[in-house]
């Protein structure tokens, strides 16, 4: 059995073959465990502060990226050991072998570490998140995701320049001396992303709108969900899930809808020619009474016999309520609606045959 150990494959024992096969499979099974440890002595540094609430959190972000780190370095190190099969071979192919496995190293070595840190980034924003949702102000949360957004760029642009210069051996000391005659290439070249980069400027600093308010913009009504470097999401009211860009709102006319401060339901009521000038007196002051005294009232209330149509003497209604969220102003609104239509009723009047109701 000695003899067996002792044994050459490749160069190398068959006990160095068996040490790093089992150190790597004693890695690959328990790395859970090992990520876990060190994720947990990494966090031994921020527990005292406010993230010593998210923990959890931490450890989903950090363990797998730790895992692959642990696994990577292991099976490096391992082979660093053994006496490569090739030692004896031409010295060119040696060479091109050689700096084939350590670029292959470094290329992963740099995409786990961009990954860790990006990780990290997600948890420090994490962190920020949890503390702006303590605040009243909405601004903040809008801001944290931006704050996301610039982290990923910033991570994963310098882990390229790493991969440039490590990995591929390029100057990237002359890829910066150059960037000014590139800029101008790129910016003729990316206009249209240029101008959205600048869009979300706009609207970080002019505030328009934050995340959650509901917004009318190109025709399109719906809640902002998210605002990024170059688009902002809306969820419009029909659920839909839209990606505008960022300089089509900036440079088009928006109407922030929660910031006003009611809601109006303006109605033109075609009421029968059979309907007398007392009826329509009758209805338009009870019309007008049930305004001024609905709860939600906020401004003027208009009623008045506006036009004789081609099929229907027409009424103009015109209420403003308090602002609300649109499920419930829905609920107003058919409230209304049905409350107008009793007060019709009641007066022995009827609709014409042909009319319009607006909006």
């Amino acid at each position: 059995m000695q003899d067996f150990f002792n044994s050459e494959f490749l160069h190398n024992t068959i006990r160095q073959w068996c040490w790093l096969a089992g150190v790597i499979v004693f890695v690959i099974i328990f790395k859970r465990y090992i990520s876990k440890l060190i994720s947990l002595l990494l966090f031994k540094i921020v527990q005292k502060t406010e993230a010593g609430e998210l923990t959890e959190e931490f450890l989903k972000l950090i363990l797998k990226p730790l895992q692959y780190f642990i696994v990577l370095q292991t099976i490096y190190l391992g082979f660093k050991t053994l006496n490569y099969p090739f030692i004896e071979t031409d010295e060119v192919v040696k060479g091109y072998v050689l700096t084939f496995l350590n670029g292959t190293y470094r290329f992963l070595l740099i995409l786990n570490a961009a990954w860790i840190i990006s990780r990290i980034g997600d948890f420090f924003v994490l962190v920020l998140k949890h503390r702006a949702a303590k605040t009243e102000d909405p601004w903040d949360d809008q801001l944290v995701v931006f704050l996301k957004d610039i982290i990923r760029v910033l991570v994963w642009t310098i882990a390229f320049l790493s991969i440039l210069g490590v990995v591929f051996g390029v100057n990237i000391y002359s890829i910066v001396a150059g960037a000014g005659i590139a800029g101008i290439a790129i910016a003729f070249a990316a206009q249209e992303t240029l101008q959205n980069v600048f869009g979300s400027i706009a609207i970080f600093t002019e505030k328009p709108f934050v995340i959650g308010d509901l917004i009318e913009t190109e025709g399109i009504t719906g809640k902002v969900v998210k605002v990024g470097f170059r688009s902002t999401r809306i969820r419009t009211i029909d659920t839909s899930y839209m990606t505008i860009p960022n300089k089509n709102i900036v440079n088009n006319k928006l109407s922030n809808l929660t910031r006003r401060t009611s809601r109006r339901v303006m109605l033109n009521l075609g009421l029968s020619y059979n309907t007398t000038s007392e009826q329509l007196s009758t209805i338009v002051k009870q019309i007008k009474q049930y305004g001024e005294n609905h709860p939600k009232r906020n401004d003027e209330i208009n009623v008045a016999v506006n036009n004789f149509g081609t099929y229907a003497i027409e009424v103009m209604v015109e209420m403003h309520f308090q602002y609300e969220e649109w499920e419930l102003y829905v609920n107003t609104r058919n409230e209304v609606l049905l409350s107008i239509n009793d007060i019709i009723k009641n007066n022995n009047a009827e609709f014409a045959v042909q009319t319009g109701v607006v909006k």
